[in-house]
């Protein structure tokens, strides 16, 4: 029987779709998730199915962490903090091979970190004690942590300690966006890329990577496999499907729930008025979307909107990895709306300047759009396909099968 290679994962397992990404993967790789300081952070037991977490503290060093597990491959869904640089630079010193593994879009996503656009969220007087309390609670944990990221500079050659101690100065007080544009260096990047396409690909060298130097292998995109055999239903409904982001709750574009209950309220209205139903599908992260609890209003999780998605013909949302396959589908219209608080910004830039979704600006434009939907669909159907090309690579549902061949790959 052929040996499993080992993979040590790198990022936030909490989210299931992440781990979904590996779920044709399941059964060939033994995966090790590592994210967390400690068991504590973790908000569920999902990513059991797949491997096993191990944790920073756990660990004296990144070189102690690699000869202990003696990976195969270590596949990063980013690299932005300190653990995830010096482990990144621990493999390089000893020949295991790294990749960033795409996993999500990143287009037009920038305008999200840019600190005028969308100030730091300023925490509540309950957040404030929340994150006061989990840092006791975590107190020897993180204490591990720290010396973990110490012992490992510690032990890295001059020139990989030199970069460390230089990245840990820019990272402090900075997002990862401005830290990513102040350092112009290779050693924060892995050796091979995993991306969803072609586009996606320069999306990440344009805003994250100008000098990454490995060559990139795409997939499609993983968490879209079984939307790909989805075929238009024979009778359509009245229905209208809303993809949600976090935009309220992580302080984003300057939303805030307030403004988000407003408009909700408003979008909930207006589809009642035109006689549609609105189906929510909501973020991971998010719990209820602020969005008013109404008959006419559902939500829908990924299993629902498997069954339902062929019959829905009008589709909206921000700005999403979401919004992609059905951008793609030939029964679909695609509607984005670009008017945040912090202005009329066209987020969606990519989809709008491709021909396959149309901008929308106030509720009352809405209510236009909605009167003359069929004549947008004649606009948007010629540039579906040459999209799905230019941005889901394959829309074929064999994204994970082309993810477990490379991790099980020994050319990589």
């Amino acid at each position: 029987m052929l040996r499993k290679p080992k993979i040590i994962f790198v990022g936030n397992y909490n989210r299931q779709d992440y781990v979904r990404l590996l779920e044709v993967s399941k059964g060939y790789c033994e995966f090790y998730f590592l994210f967390y300081t400690s068991p504590q952070e973790e908000t569920n037991t999902y990513y059991q199915q797949y491997g096993e977490a191990i944790y920073w503290s756990e660990f004296k060093s990144a070189q102690q962490l690699l000869n202990k597990l003696h990976p195969d491959k270590v596949v990063f869904l980013y690299i932005e903090s300190y653990n995830h640089v010096v482990l990144n630079l621990a493999c390089r010193e000893a020949g295991i091979p790294t990749f960033m593994l795409e996993h999500g879009l990143r287009a037009d996503y920038v305008a999200g970190f840019d600190p005028e656009i969308s100030p730091a969220k300023q925490p509540t007087l309950k957040e404030q004690l929340a994150h006061y309390s989990q840092l006791l609670l975590q107190f020897l944990p993180r204490v591990r942590s720290r010396r973990f990221l110490e012992n490992s500079i510690a032990q890295l050659n001059q020139e990989h300690q030199e970069f460390a101690d230089h990245f840990n100065q820019v990272r402090r007080g900075r997002n990862y966006i401005q830290t990513f544009r102040e350092l112009h260096s290779d050693k924060r990047l892995p050796d091979h890329y995993i991306g969803f396409s072609r586009k996606q690909y320069e999306s990440f060298l344009n805003h994250e990577a100008p000098y990454f130097g490995g060559k990139p292998e795409f997939i499609g995109i993983p968490y879209f496999d079984k939307l790909a055999t989805i075929q238009p239903a024979t009778s359509r409904q009245r229905g209208i499907l809303f993809i949600d982001q976090p935009l309220a709750e992580q302080g984003l574009l300057q939303w805030s729930p307030k403004y988000k209950k407003d408009f909700t309220t408003e979008l909930e209205t207006l589809a009642k008025c035109h006689n549609y139903i609105l189906y929510i599908k909501l973020h991971p992260a998010q719990e209820h979307g602020y969005w008013p609890e109404k008959e006419d209003l559902q939500f829908v999780t990924d299993e629902q909107l498997h069954e339902l998605c062929g019959s829905i013909p009008v589709v909206m949302g921000f700005y999403s990895t979401y919004l992609l396959p059905f951008a793609a589908m030939a029964h679909t219209k695609l509607l984005t709306f670009e008017n945040h608080p912090a202005g009329k910004l066209d987020v969606s830039k990519s989809f709008i300047d491709a021909g396959v979704a149309h901008p929308v600006y106030s509720l009352n434009e809405l209510s236009e759009v909605l009167q003359n939907i069929e004549q947008l669909h004649q606009q948007q159907l010629p540039n579906k396909k040459q999209f799905e090309q230019d941005w889901l690579y394959k829309f074929d549902g064999k994204a994970g099968e082309r993810l477990r061949d490379i991790l099980l790959s020994d050319q990589l």
